[in-house]
């Protein structure tokens, strides 16, 4: 039994461990989101202190914004599969003609689930203890991405926000590429679908975030782009930021931001933290557990001894 058990415990790590990662793994500083889930019985807590300042050309007006950006995270069920729940919580100071107006509410709340559709093999592969340059080395294969669908329903109150012409339900898409071209660099690639059950609020954008973790390993830098597109409002903008890994289980990140329309021009900055309860051994011993009980092997009974009769 124990030599069933200490074996499958040295193959877990191999069959199972996919996603899961020993130091915490957010999708801030940025806008994307990873392909990866945090881990069945992981929950994660992201969300940040946003300002903005946005100066419209044609119509004359300045606009300044404060808000909080939150997202939830839980992994379940495997190792591919995550639910989460994210949105904005906001207040605006409009000034116009000499006149001022203030709105304050959620710009959006969404509910939805992300699942790793595919993973490249050889992101499974143990180093090369003898070779740095093929642990270090730009090979063609790296370029491969782990590909992950996310489906989700943005759901708003009745006094919505800012649009009114926003609908109170209304679904989101996005397909998420991740891959690791050169070791410490990954960039992440989502395309999105959002809000597209009628023509007016249909918006489409993609987000291509680069990230380098530095050689301490304690500090990482970004780079992002984003487009958005739709009847109402196009803007290209780019972010650049920095994230720290304070402990196994906390992150806290700051990133900058500018808008290069004019309609209006927009200039970004955020503070965040993401923090994560990290039960994932707990699941890892249930399904070890589980494994070693299908494999139990069950002991031979002794022959019983044959009485003497008479005839011996």
């Amino acid at each position: 039994m124990n030599k069933i058990y200490l074996l499958l415990l040295s193959l877990l790590p191999y069959t199972m461990v996919g996603q899961y990662t020993d130091i915490i793994n957010s999708n801030l500083p940025g806008n994307s989101q990873s392909a990866y889930a945090v881990g069945p019985r992981v929950l994660q807590m992201e969300g940040g202190l946003w300002y903005e300042h946005n100066r419209h050309k044609v119509t004359q007006t300045e606009m300044h914004y404060a808000g909080i950006n939150y997202a939830v995270r839980y992994g379940f069920f495997r190792e591919r599969l995550e639910a989460m729940l994210n949105g904005t919580l906001a207040y605006d100071k409009t000034l116009a003609h000499n006149t001022t107006t203030t709105h304050f509410g959620f710009v959006n709340n969404t509910i939805g689930a992300k699942y790793l559709l595919f993973k490249p093999k050889f992101l499974d592969e143990e180093p090369n203890i003898y070779s740095w340059k093929a642990n270090n080395s730009f090979r063609w294969r790296n370029l491969t991405p782990s590909i992950a669908l996310y489906a989700g329903m943005n759901f708003l109150p009745n006094e919505r926000y800012y649009y009114e012409s926003v609908p109170t339900l209304s679904p989101k898409v996005a397909a998420i590429f991740q891959a690791e071209p050169i070791p410490r660099v990954v960039t992440v690639l989502n395309l999105i679908g959002d809000r597209f059950l009628t023509k007016e609020s249909t918006e489409y954008s993609y987000i291509l975030t680069v990230t380098h973790n530095l050689d301490n390993g304690w500090f990482s830098i970004f780079a992002e782009q984003q487009g958005v597109y739709s009847d109402r409002y196009r803007d290209q903008i780019t972010r650049l930021g920095v994230a720290f890994i304070a402990s196994a289980n906390l992150q806290l990140n700051a990133d900058l931001g500018i808008g290069w329309n004019d309609t209006p021009q927009r200039y970004m900055g955020l503070i965040g933290a993401s923090y994560r309860i990290d039960n994932h051994n707990s699941y890892i011993k249930k399904v070890l557990n589980d494994k070693v009980k299908t494999t139990k092997i069950k002991h031979k009974k002794k022959p019983k001894k044959r009485k003497k009769n008479d005839f011996d």
